[in-house]
């Protein structure tokens, strides 16, 4: 029973927030993409005069609401899993601590906001800030890899300096440096290749408008998510005391 009920919340609160994400994007992120790949499509324009005639694009969402729908379907199901890692974590800290969550507290579900925040996107962008289209960027699987590590170690402190005991939460912070010891990877060369000096100026300013504008949409959404979370946790909570009473009478 609980845990089809960690489903079907976990489920419920990943649609909404990816929901509210989708819409968040749309007025702030967007737009700068949008902006982006105006030079991508001017670069693809001059480096189609001299081609063979042949089309080799790969199929992507078209414009408009095709490529909405498929940015809320991706946010939605990012949403769910990270719904079910959130929930799963609150009942596991519940066990270790022998309390239950009985009534909801915006402390509660800030401090897990705050912690999902820091954990999948505040650690891993602080050495791979968000890109923009025509970025230069290292090898995918190597930014894959670093973030991961980064992600592992960022769990690891976050919850050893919420839960574990003091001589223990101490070490956390050093084992959240770790990944930045390692060095994040970073291409050779500057930012944004073969263009003009006036459109690589242009590009760099949009890209630091994309990290501002993806740290504000990622908060809103880690609020949402941990403030839906918590309050699923105690209504399961509180479905589990009803039930034990109902059991003992």
């Amino acid at each position: 029973m609980i845990f089809t009920r960690v489903f079907y919340y976990s489920l419920l609160a990943g649609i909404v927030a990816g929901i509210i994400l989708t819409a968040v994007q749309r007025l702030q992120v967007v737009p700068i993409i949008f902006g982006a790949e105006a030079f991508e499509s001017a670069s693809i324009d001059v480096a189609s005069a001299g081609d063979d005639g042949h089309d080799h694009a790969h199929w992507g969402p078209e414009d408009g609401f095709e490529r909405t729908a498929f940015t809320a379907l991706s946010n939605a199901l990012t949403a769910i899993g990270f719904a079910l890692v959130m929930l799963s974590a609150m009942l596991v800290t519940q066990i270790w601590s022998g309390e239950r969550l009985l009534r909801f507290t915006w402390k509660r579900a800030v401090g897990w906001s705050l912690a999902g925040y820091a954990v999948f996107w505040l650690a891993p962008a602080l050495g791979l800030p968000p890109e923009i289209p025509l970025q230069n960027a290292a090898e995918l699987q190597d930014r894959q890899v670093w973030w991961v590590i980064c992600v592992v170690c960022a769990i690891v402190g976050v919850g050893g300096l919420a839960f574990a005991p003091a001589p223990w939460r101490w070490i956390a912070p050093l084992i959240i440096v770790v990944p930045y010891l390692i060095g994040a990877p970073h291409p050779e060369g500057p930012m944004f290749l073969d263009q003009s000096p006036e459109a690589a100026k242009a590009l760099e300013a949009l890209a630091g408008q994309f990290v501002y504008a993806t740290a504000i949409a990622n908060a809103v959404f880690w609020v949402t998510l941990g403030s839906l979370v918590t309050w699923f946790c105690v209504r399961i909570n509180q479905s589990v005391e009803d039930a034990e009473r109902y059991a003992s009478a």
